[in-house]
């Protein structure tokens, strides 16, 4: 469904806005869970439950609406999932009760778990492929942008009471679907299965086939170096010794990488394709994860270290794996392959952040020396193992050929 020019633009404004809408929820839900238990004497684990409502959710929803798009197609999809959202935030603020917070929670997780992939899938069928990664790149970005955003601006939004992040997350939310509202339907969303359209059906099984593999296991190490930006914080206070309220200037330096990547991507993946991204991205995640644990412990070699691993992550992150998939399966498989490389990353995450746990081990001082410091110390050797083990899957991912030229969308 290749757009003309106009068209092209209000469609790219509805994905962008979407993208804000997923970076917005997932900085704001570390916020307002501490917001939650203040407001509503809910004790750690009953608050806890929200964030593993979401999780489950989104694992379940991901995989759901892959296989979905083969008929319903992914526009459809986008919508849906956005209408979900809407009716998710109003429940939660509404809903008096903590239990009906978390019903809202799940809606929440099925909602936003599939939107980056969905869009994702719209973009690779709406332009033409020379302008693929610039998309996705753009999308990234402003997934990155709105996830700052929350992260810097959810205590202050927070201050005027716990309802206020659902509110705001609804908002946006509405906008979004107003917008995706003009997106132009593909073949499944007038009625024909997009296989059909195609001439071919789609099999699920794609999602794990042969020229498919290489991404899927790029995209488990990705999910694994996810978990790992994770403990970066808790590695500050253990090895460092400041205290909380002076650890987000040291953070700084690991969100401009994340940016700077995103950026990369959006001048660089046309134009050289996915392998040297991800190679590049692979080597920095390394170099970091090694810097910040066997430098001295100092600041300046830890935010080295962060700044690192942040561009690392942010490129392997910021559309090569979305595009190499794109590149491997055919255009009415791209809902199966966007929703394959999107869970599998979230899967990365979960077992990364469940492995990485157990290595660390419980939490003890934050001080310079700990038994917490040397545990963590350890989890993130392991983290950069893992990433390791990964590596040569990108041997496998083929080589980049520039798509012939065609009008610009």
């Amino acid at each position: 469904m290749l757009m003309p020019a106009r068209r092209a633009r209000l469609a790219l404004a509805a994905l962008l806005a979407a993208a804000v809408t997923a970076g917005f929820e997932a900085g704001a839900i570390g916020f307002v869970l501490p917001a939650l238990r203040q407001a509503t004497g809910a004790s750690a684990s009953e608050a806890s439950w929200l964030l593993s409502a979401w999780v489950a959710a989104t694992l379940l929803s991901v995989p759901a609406c892959a296989l979905a798009s083969r008929r319903q197609g992914s526009v459809r999809l986008l919508r849906g999932c956005l209408l979900v959202a809407v009716v998710a935030g109003l429940l939660a603020c509404t809903l008096p009760l903590l239990a009906g917070v978390l019903v809202a929670g799940v809606l929440q997780g099925l909602a936003y778990g599939p939107l980056l992939p969905l869009v994702a899938a719209v973009a690779v069928s709406g332009w033409p492929p020379e302008r693929h990664g610039r998309v996705l790149g753009l999308v990234s970005l402003a997934y990155g942008l709105s996830f700052v955003a929350a992260t810097l601006g959810a205590p202050a939004l927070l201050s005027g009471g716990w309802r206020h992040a659902f509110a705001f997350g609804t908002g946006l939310a509405l906008l979004s679907l107003l917008l995706a509202v003009g997106l132009a339907s593909d073949a499944a969303d007038r009625g024909q299965p997009a296989g059909q359209a195609a001439g071919q059906a789609v099999d699920w099984r794609q999602a794990v086939s042969r020229p498919l593999q290489p991404v899927v296991v790029l995209s488990l190490g990705t999910g694994i170096g996810q978990a790992a930006l994770v403990w970066l914080p808790t590695l500050a206070l253990a090895l460092l010794g400041v205290p909380l309220a002076d650890l987000a200037p040291l953070m700084v330096p690991m969100l401009l990488g994340g940016l700077a990547a995103t950026a990369s991507v959006i001048h660089w993946l046309d134009r050289i394709g996915p392998r040297r991204l991800v190679a590049v991205g692979q080597a920095l995640a390394l170099a970091g994860l090694l810097l910040a644990v066997l430098a001295p412990a100092r600041a300046w070699a830890f935010m080295a270290g962060s700044a690192a691993l942040g561009y690392g992550i942010g490129l392997l992150s910021g559309g090569p794996l979305r595009y190499a998939a794109a590149r491997v399966l055919p255009r009415e498989a791209q809902g199966l392959a966007q929703g394959a490389v999107a869970w599998i990353t979230d899967l990365g995450l979960l077992a990364g952040s469940l492995v990485l746990g157990h290595v660390a081990g419980p939490a003890g001082p934050a001080e310079p020396g700990s038994t917490a410091g040397a545990g963590i110390e350890q989890a993130l050797l392991v983290a950069a193992a893992a990433l390791l083990l990964c590596a040569p899957a990108l041997l496998r991912l083929p080589a980049h050929t520039p798509p012939p030229a065609t009008r610009q969308a």
